[in-house]
């Protein structure tokens, strides 16, 4: 008989709010079941940070990953006497603007913190099972003693949840994120990328940033919420499902899991994991889950498809009272979808026989103008209840 595995630890604790001691002592706290951040790091260890870096947004609007939480993980880390590097790519604009809209980079500066933005993508095996053999991840990611992935608690367009796993999408080089939307269009076919990558890229500890979430139209265009709670786990998918609980999205809603769970990967099962520290049931907080939550065209047949003509789902639309006519949403389409309007008129046009849906659009703006609207059909489904 093989030896029964033990559970895989997934840490949660209070923090009302991110007053930099309390951020520090509650991740002290979440840390602590795990063996403190010790029993990660080793003198001398090359210790890189992932943060969520999305897009430019301040502290407050809950996009990114909150500088306290990089301040007191950063400050564990250098007292566990790690050496201390931060990285991300951005689907549009440069890593160096997110860190100083964010305020991150200020704490960059205060700790000594060494940026490492990907620009340069390398072939990467898959290990253990895998649905692809390799991906393309940023080279400057890789070589790492250690990698502590830092999510931001936030709903999304397109995966319902964006948590641990979805944010080491951003060790895929910004350039080519259109790229995989496009070559991944199905649900399930972006979220076994999204495994394939987190499996590829490695990250040892997870660490949730949900003191202030984010629900509705996330990842970017959502409205933060007070959720007071931090988590942390070596697995990144047992992480998301103890979150995915929390927020009242079980694993068969979330495509992630679901997909995770198809596979048999570790931790996707609640039986393969052990919650500590605080009981589900008491901090359940059912989230608001974006307009587009659910596709309901993925589950018809082909020739339902073709004949819905996509007015099934949900489309991104430009709103002209927000709009600054930046054009990042246009650099975000992978099918150069959008064109926006020019002669001094704000706003654009999506076209509908073009767009995939990936919501790229919607993810990376940074004005939040970009509104999710239903199909005919979608809206005739949701008057009869049906959807």
């Amino acid at each position: 008989m093989s030896p029964e595995k033990s559970p895989i630890p997934v840490s949660i604790v209070r923090c009302p709010d991110y007053d930099p001691e309390r951020v520090l002592g509650a991740i002290k706290a979440c840390l602590a079941p795990l063996g403190g951040m010790k029993a990660f790091v080793r003198p001398g260890s090359r210790v890189l940070i992932k943060p969520n870096l999305v897009s430019p947004y301040p502290a407050e609007a809950a996009v990114c990953t909150h500088p306290e939480i990089v301040r007191a993980v950063g400050t564990l880390v250098l007292g566990a006497g790690g050496r201390l590097f931060l990285g991300d790519s951005p689907g549009v604009v440069s890593m160096g603007r997110v860190l100083d809209k964010s305020g991150i980079g200020k704490v960059v500066r205060e700790l000594g913190i060494r940026t490492v933005p990907f620009t340069r993508s390398v072939k990467v095996p898959v290990p253990g099972n895998g649905t692809r053999r390799h991906v393309f991840l940023a080279g400057e990611a890789l070589g790492f003693d250690l990698v502590i992935n830092l999510p931001r608690f936030k709903t999304h367009s397109r995966m319902v949840l964006t948590l641990s796993v979805k944010n080491m999408f951003g060790t895929v080089v910004g350039t080519e994120k259109a790229g995989w939307h496009l070559k991944a269009e199905e649900t399930d076919a972006f979220a076994d990328l999204l495994l394939d990558v987190c499996l590829a890229a490695s990250p040892a500890l997870s660490i949730l940033d949900g003191i202030v979430a984010m629900e509705g139209n996330g990842p970017s265009s959502g409205d933060p919420f007070s959720l007071g709670l931090l988590f942390a786990s070596p697995s990144p998918l047992a992480l998301d499902l103890a979150a995915g609980e929390v927020a009242g999205v079980p694993a068969e809603k979330h495509p992630v899991l679901r997909r995770a769970l198809a596979r048999k990967l570790p931790g996707a099962a609640m039986e393969d994991s052990e919650i500590i520290g605080l009981d589900i049931r008491e901090i359940t907080r059912p989230v608001a889950l974006p307009s587009s939550a659910w596709r309901i065209e993925e589950n018809l047949p082909a020739w339902m498809k073709r004949l819905a003509g996509g007015s099934a789902g949900t489309f991104p639309v430009l709103d002209e009272g927000k709009c600054l006519s930046c054009g990042q949403c246009v650099k975000a389409c992978p099918v150069d979808a959008i064109v926006l309007f020019g002669g001094g008129r704000k706003g654009g046009t999506v076209d509908r026989g073009k767009c995939i849906r990936c919501f790229c659009c919607q993810e990376t703006c940074p004005h939040g103008a970009i509104d999710l609207v239903p199909g005919r059909l979608l809206r005739i489904l949701r008057l009869m209840n049906l959807a």
